[in-house]
């Protein structure tokens, strides 16, 4: 599916360069070109191995004749700005090139490399002085950015909750069920993500997972490295966002007071998602840089406590007929058994331009695989096992689940989900002009079914507390269940377009009926999730209330909001 961005229009300076490139002089332009800048006096092997690899590989890659037409005639910052990026695509794509790069920036600067202007990734938006009035109850500072209600954990009789808080360093805090005391919230480490004039970034949320040992981890910052990283050996792709990725963990056993850093992963990654399995180890799933980048797992077996190296599950490929765009995924993974770890992902369609189609940012197609962690193994819905990486292509020919090309909803995000008898599914948040809703692929008699509902949400009503009935449900997450009356967590908008938190009963699981309003707010937007513990008991419920620049993490648990 070819995207219909402004990008692909030929300006006067691109049918100047085709024109120059069809006069014959290509070779000379990129031998030359693509090592513009780089001093004469200062390693001229080093520009003539650069030079001798783009020639050996141009001749069956495109993408370097691509990237370099980019480049703006009589414009040096264009030409440095190009360079670093065909420098990063050549120490992704052919590792050959990495000992060359190394070995001549070996104690320079990014800004000694590259004639580049510094980084401009604000300016960040002033709080105002005083903040909209938030229900009391919550256990956070106020908190910038999109709103998340945080990664957590229930382990014994404690709910570990951690969460990016002021300039999006990570914080943590535990709440004890049966004492209804907290331990924090404790700052465990600090983030390069947000901070000086840089706008504040919500891709770095913390998560957290407590190994055999005892000890806490916590990964959490990552937007695809600082430029003083240098280039990424995972990806094609330069950091554009910034941001490490680190990992921390708990100086003693059970104790979440005191964080030390551990370098095992990658500065480098985007996104953070974990699994403990029964046996004990931890997998953590992340992009392996910024969009066109490889998605990899880190295992950390039961008994260590570091990660493994990565293995790297899906790969970027750029287009062959039209290089400029890069195909490449999202990927979102979920327990599903004390061995397995189901993975839903979505085609994205990105470009070396960093310019997103605003139809549908390039969020194409579901897909569906599997990964059996008693040998590392990966099946696709059908059994057949997956050979790594994957492509776009081999994803289309073995893990597809539901084909959008051709129709209008576009699987903005997606998430596994297991349905009665064990059938896997895909849930995915079908995005046009007039809706947006979650839908579900479903693979039943040997065939995925798309477009159907989500579990649950047929036929299913609600009435307020005046039995009046409420149209716009947000979520609604059972509880538990007694004495044959099911109760719920539910957020929805009422008739004035507030947002309200409440709780929710009823006897069959579809006809609900609101018994008890907890928090109700104008001009505002909560997050819920729900806390449960391994075995599926529901025990609190995280909510993030969002109201104007002012934003809140709140606890739930037995009826009552539990401030720390």
């Amino acid at each position: 599916m070819p995207l219909t961005t402004p990008y692909k229009a030929l300006t006067l300076n691109r049918i100047k360069k085709v024109i120059f490139l069809n006069l014959g002089i290509y070779a000379g332009l990129l031998s030359t070109a693509c090592s513009t800048n780089v001093p004469a006096n200062q390693n001229t092997g080093f520009s003539d191995e650069r030079a001798a690899l783009i020639k050996k590989y141009s001749a069956t890659d495109n993408v370097f004749s691509t990237l370099q037409n980019q480049v703006e005639p009589n414009d040096p910052q264009s030409s440095e700005y190009w360079r670093w990026r065909i420098d990063q695509y050549l120490y992704g794509a052919y590792p050959e090139y990495q000992t060359i790069y190394d070995k001549y920036t070996q104690g320079k600067s990014f800004h000694q490399i590259y004639n580049l202007p510094h980084e401009n990734l604000g300016p960040k938006k002033a709080l105002p002085t005083s903040l909209p009035k938030l229900p009391e109850g919550y256990f956070t500072d106020n908190l910038q950015g999109n709103p998340h209600t945080g990664w957590h954990d229930v382990i014994g009789d404690k709910v570990f909750i951690t969460y990016q808080g002021h300039l999006t360093d990570p914080y943590i805090a535990s709440y004890d069920l049966n004492t209804h005391q907290w331990d924090g919230p404790y700052k465990a480490a600090e983030s390069t993500l947000s901070k000086g004039d840089r706008k504040i970034d919500s891709h770095g949320r913390p998560i957290i997972e407590q190994d055999s040992k005892g000890h806490f981890h916590i990964i959490y910052g990552g937007h695809g490295g600082e430029r003083e990283d240098g280039l990424n050996p995972f990806s094609i792709d330069t950091p554009h966002a910034g941001g490490r990725m680190l990992h921390v963990m708990s100086e003693k056993p059970n104790d979440i007071s005191k964080f030390v850093y551990v370098n095992d992963i990658t500065p480098f990654a985007s996104y953070t998602a974990s699994e403990k399995m029964a046996n004990g180890d931890i997998y953590l799933f992340t992009r392996a840089g910024t969009h066109k980048s490889p998605w990899v797992y880190y295992k950390m077996p039961s008994g260590a406590q570091k990660f493994e190296k990565p293995v790297t599950i899906t790969v970027p490929t750029p287009q062959k007929h039209n290089p400029i765009n890069v195909d490449t995924f999202y990927i979102t993974p979920k327990k599903v058994s004390d061995t397995e770890i189901a993975i839903s992902s979505l085609w994205h369609e990105c470009n070396f331009l960093e310019v997103h189609n605003k139809t549908n940012y390039g969020r194409i197609n579901s897909y569906y695989m599997k990964l059996d962690t008693t040998t590392d193994t990966f099946y696709n819905a059908q059994n057949e096992k997956l050979a790594l990486p994957i492509t776009l292509a081999k994803a289309n020919k073995k893990t597809l689940a539901f084909d959008s090309t051709q129709r209008e909803e576009t699987p903005f995000s997606t998430t596994p989900i297991m349905l009665e008898n064990n059938i896997p599914a895909v849930a995915y948040q079908a995005r046009t002009k007039q809706y947006r809703e979650w839908r579900v692929t479903s693979f039943e008699n040997g065939q995925w079914k798309h477009s159907q509902p989500m579990p649950g949400t047929v036929n299913r009503f609600l009435l307020d507390s005046k039995n009046n009935p409420i149209t716009n449900i947000l979520k609604l997450e059972v509880l538990n269940k007694e004495q044959n009356q099911y109760r719920a967590a539910v957020t929805y908008k009422d008739a004035k377009g507030q947002s309200i938190f409440a709780t929710a009963i009823s006897n069959d699981a579809q006809n609900w009926r609101v018994d008890k309003t907890y928090l109700g707010l104008a001009k505002s937007r909560i997050e819920m999730k729900v806390v449960k513990k391994e075995q599926g008991t529901a025990v609190a419920v995280l909510l993030n209330v969002k109201k104007g620049s002012a934003q809140r993490i709140y606890l739930w648990s037995e009826g009552k909001f539990r401030p720390a």
